[in-house]
């Protein structure tokens, strides 16, 4: 994912990459300006160079995370997260971190992902009783976690069984979310197909400039896409 976003880094051009944290540089280098460090470089100091303005994203394992927000606890910075899979102690300390500095927290960074969630918080709440709703999602076979992070989070939004995420792991498939909405004689669909990473990377990048300059505060991929 670190890499999906150093390509696309070239798209936004209103945007720049300060600095890339990764246990190794990536072969080829990465875009011209990019400081590469390793972790333990960036706790030894090689953060401190960053303005305190300069938005984090994170999409590393949730190790990496653990790591990560040490470092932010000592130096807080504007963060777009998107891990997933991570416990409810590494999700309490984002959310923490949120009352110091700016937070979007998202499993799911793709724009459609935002609109799709966008849709399902616009359900009638009556409208959830007449329907028996379950969530699918379709990810490739070497995905860790199950249910995803977009799955648990769309049955938040609408569904009311325990047992009402179903979770398939095969082939090579990027991800697809459906929110099955079964009623008497009729059923509603709503699906999210993803067929490119990129599209992740470009959202990582709008989060990130979405953030800057905000207060302190937990942000929702769907407040960036409301007029400002």
């Amino acid at each position: 994912m670190g890499q999906a976003v150093r390509a696309v880094a070239a798209e936004f051009p209103d945007v720049r990459l300060a600095a890339c944290v990764s246990r190794s540089p990536a072969a080829g280098g990465g875009p011209e300006g990019c400081a590469w460090m390793t972790p333990d470089q960036l706790f030894s100091g090689g953060g401190s160079s960053l303005p305190a303005e300069t938005v984090v994203i994170d999409v590393s394992l949730p190790e990496g995370t653990a790591r990560l927000l040490d470092w932010l606890e000592r130096s807080p910075r504007p963060l777009v997260s998107a891990p997933t899979g991570l416990e409810d102690h590494e999700e309490k300390r984002i959310g923490a971190l949120a009352t110091r500095a700016p937070v979007l927290r998202a499993t799911n960074l793709s724009l459609g992902n935002a609109v799709a969630r966008a849709m399902l918080r616009s359900v009638p709440e009556a409208a959830r009783g007449l329907f028996d709703v379950d969530i699918v999602e379709h990810h490739h076979a070497t995905k860790r976690d199950a249910p995803s992070g977009t799955a648990r989070t769309w049955a938040a939004l609408v569904a009311s069984r325990p047992d009402a995420i179903h979770s398939i792991r095969s082939g090579t498939a990027v991800g697809t979310h459906r929110a099955l909405f079964a009623g008497a004689g009729e059923t509603l669909e709503i699906v999210h197909t993803v067929s490119d990473r990129s599209v992740f990377a470009r959202g990582a990048i709008r989060a990130a400039r979405f953030l800057a300059g905000k207060p302190p505060g937990h942000y929702t991929l769907e407040q960036m896409l409301e007029p400002s």
